[in-house]
């Protein structure tokens, strides 16, 4: 399998009948028991992935942190160009939640700082 990569950023309603390659409900990033104690990074997003999820995350975080793409899960369903697209014309597609988790563990580990999904609503 040649290396994914997100080649395109597409709005939600082209998306159209594309297979999602990664995507579905979170909410969960940044929180622990104390809340300020999650310290979570990159690491912990990807270990609650499945195996095959795995690639298209990486692809996401090289790209967000390549282009400095910070935008918020209603950017992510709403806008021109929230919806990326990969290499083999799969998308990503999340909740509001989902996209904030992304985003938290990307940020979080990029710059060393425990963001949780809510800062990426």
């Amino acid at each position: 399998m040649d290396q994914i990569t997100v080649v395109d950023w597409i709005c939600d309603d082209d998306a159209g009948q594309r297979a999602v390659a990664i995507g579905g409900w979170g909410g969960w990033f940044g929180y622990g028991e104390p809340r300020e104690n999650a310290h979570q990074r990159w690491k912990d997003y990807v270990e609650d992935l499945r195996p095959e999820c795995i690639p298209y995350a990486e692809a996401l975080r090289e790209a967000c942190v390549k282009h400095n793409i910070r935008i918020t899960g209603v950017q992510h369903q709403n806008d021109s160009n929230g919806v990326p697209v990969f290499s083999d014309g799969k998308i990503g597609s999340f909740s509001l939640r989902a996209w904030g988790d992304l985003m938290a563990a990307i940020w979080s580990e990029a710059e060393n700082k425990d963001y949780n999904y809510m800062d990426f609503m």
